[in-house]
């Protein structure tokens, strides 16, 4: 049996998908050659004209890995991610030293090399090692899947030169993509840690504006003879501002909160403008702006001083989680608007919703365009320049926000390199997912987005059919919600709050005796107490209880995100146990402390919610 067809079975039977594109790819540009200690290596030929060189030793790949391996701590790390497969022999090596319990995750640019790996060598006993992960040409969605749950480990990133000659661009962009995602997912604990409550505080301090305000879905498919412009604030938008201008009755303008002021600067009155960030610093977009005809599409998560800044009508979307959507059995649906990690995406997705013909993007940058993160005159670019001094002036502030990430280069509209970072390709790669025919990137500078339209504003020629601004109007107007049905809906919604708040005490109740009997438990296993038996059923019975309370599930859902992610992902939870037992034990006292936490704040939650609804008049500014 051929090399091949042995290397092709176990790949088969671990990576099936994988075989697939192997098998359909060719080795043109790759060709085997026989080494001075008769191994066999692939040369490959990476400028023409030029001769062909050699991805492993052309003497003998088998000591060449030894002293590869010899640079690598196998001891200190278990997860290694290797930067090139080539025919293998240094991934062998590594597998040889690595820990029982390590994993090698290994990129390979070319399906082709693989296939003259397959074809070359024996590979069944590397490809048969549970501890290998391997990804040929991966696109984030597959890094993300193969790096899940391994974020906690000790990483070592391992690059095999032989095949970083091949594409030193290529491999270096992976490898800071790699690297930003293993970073970022302990920055997600943290950004947990700082707005999972904030979120849902902001959307119980909402409540009043959730009441009193109609929903942003009383405008969805109502605009489908019109196209729109979703108005980002990156720094080409200045390049946009006078054909905003002159297409702003003709076209549907939907600004991000980002934006706004900049629009209203140039004499723009966009028809809506979207905020969704639960921050105070974005309700300082609408400090000291006139009063307006446009309408903010706000998100329950956002800071209320956005309500009291923003100084015209509003409507509001519908509660994004748990803790706060049993509001809607009173108020109604809001209005589903999908949450893509940006503004922007939020307002494309409103646009969407619209029904709208076509949707042109500009300002969508999603690059550092001339050095810059925003467009002049924004917000943000006035904060910097009040913060400048002697020693911290706009370079200073520009090149932070440059290099806080690691810097990635991607095709940019021009035909040049755009610089952007693993941030902003997250927002990138929403874009280009969506497949809309309807999407059109008229960004004059940044960032290409694949497989989508691109076309110049001045090549844009729309015109409406009826008055836009009055068919807002009329949308609005007859959605207004009487004093009367608020007053009725606040009452009813604090009946239930005190329902909410009964049962959630009820079994935070429950949740103290079993932290109480989770720390029993962890002792009696440490002193191997014959009470671990009875102390495992109390927990069982305390577990269908708390699983059994579907309001209070709900409630304390999002506020305990963290702990999930804490323990999914395999961060220490100060577990100290000798043995398993012990450690599954202390991680489940971590997750009953978890839900007690929860159960807390879902009552401050209630508190807060009661208060704004009760205390609140009717509303009368819309």
């Amino acid at each position: 049996m051929s090399y091949y067809k042995k290397n092709c079975e176990v790949l088969g039977t671990r990576w099936p998908v994988l075989l697939r594109e192997v098998q359909n790819s060719g080795t043109n540009s790759i060709i085997p050659c026989d080494t001075k200690n008769g191994d066999r290596v692939p040369l490959i030929t990476i400028q023409q004209g030029k001769r062909p060189v050699a991805v492993h030793s052309k003497f003998d790949p088998q000591k060449e890995a030894v002293r590869f391996i010899d640079g690598v701590d196998t001891k200190t790390h278990n997860l290694f991610v290797v930067i090139g497969f080539g025919y293998g022999y240094h991934v062998q090596q590594l597998l040889a030293h690595a820990a029982p319990d390590a994993l090698v995750l290994v990129v390979e640019r070319d399906y082709e090399m693989i296939r003259s790996a397959l074809t070359e060598r024996d590979l069944t006993q590397l490809l048969s090692d549970e501890r290998l992960i391997l990804l040929v040409d991966p696109d984030e969605d597959k890094i993300a899947t193969a790096l899940q749950g391994r974020s906690s480990r000790s990483v070592a990133f391992v690059t095999h030169r032989g095949s970083f000659q091949i594409d030193q661009d290529y491999y270096s962009n992976i490898s800071r993509i790699m690297k930003s995602y293993l970073s970022s997912k302990e920055v997600n604990i943290a950004t947990l840690a700082k707005f999972e409550k904030l979120w849902t505080l902001n959307c119980a301090k909402n409540s009043c504006y959730h009441v009193s305000r109609p929903g942003a879905g009383i405008f969805y498919d109502r605009f489908s003879k019109v196209a729109g412009v979703v108005i980002g604030a990156g720094p080409s938008l200045r390049d946009s501002l006078q054909f905003l201008k002159e297409n702003q009755n003709s076209m549907v303008l939907i600004a991000l909160d980002t934006s706004y002021k900049i629009l209203l600067d140039y004499g723009i009155e966009p028809h809506f403008c979207c905020c969704v960030d639960p921050q105070l610093i974005n309700a300082r977009y609408f400090e000291g702006v006139p009063h307006t005809k446009t309408i903010l599409v706000a998100d329950p998560t956002v800071h209320p001083s956005v309500f009291r800044l923003f100084r015209g009508r509003s409507v509001v979307c519908s509660m994004p989680f748990d803790t706060m959507k049993w509001l809607e059995e009173y108020t109604g649906e809001k209005g589903e608007i999908a949450h893509g990690g940006s503004v922007s995406t939020n307002a494309y997705d409103f646009a969407k919703r619209l029904g709208l013909e076509r949707i042109y993007l500009v300002g969508q940058d999603l690059s550092f365009t001339d050095r810059l993160a925003h467009c002049r005159g924004s917000y943000l670019d006035e904060m910097v320049f009040l913060r400048c001094s002697r020693f911290f002036n706009q370079e200073i502030f520009n090149r932070r926000q440059l290099t806080a990430l690691p810097k990635i280069l991607v095709p940019a509209l021009d035909g040049s390199e755009a610089h952007t970072n693993q941030k902003m390709i997250i927002f990138q790669k929403w874009f280009e997912k969506r497949g809309d025919p309807a999407l059109i990137n008229a960004t004059s500078r940044g960032v290409r987005l694949r497989g989508i339209e691109e076309c110049q504003t001045s090549q844009i020629d729309e015109s409406a059919s009826f008055d836009i601004r009055s068919a807002i109007d009329a949308l609005l107007t007859s959605a207004q919600i009487s004093d009367e049905d608020q007053l009725r809906l606040r009452a009813k919604i604090s009946d239930r709050i005190t329902l909410l708040q009964n049962e959630n005490g009820v079994v935070m109740d429950r949740i103290e005796s079993a932290v109480r009997i989770g720390e029993r438990l962890v002792t009696a296993l440490r002193k191997r107490s014959k009470e671990v038996g009875s102390l495992v059923s109390k927990l069982d019975s305390l577990d269908e209880f708390i699983a059994s309370k579907s309001s209070t599930k709900s409630m304390i859902g999002m506020s305990i995100q963290r702990i999930i992610h804490t323990i999914t992902e395999g961060y220490n939870t100060d577990e100290e146990g000798s043995n398993d037992h012990e450690k599954i034990a202390q991680r489940s006292l971590f997750l009953y402390r978890g839900l007690l936490e929860g159960c807390r704040f879902a009552d401050k939650v209630l508190h807060k919610s009661r208060h704004v609804l009760e205390a609140a008049l009717p509303d009368k500014t819309n």
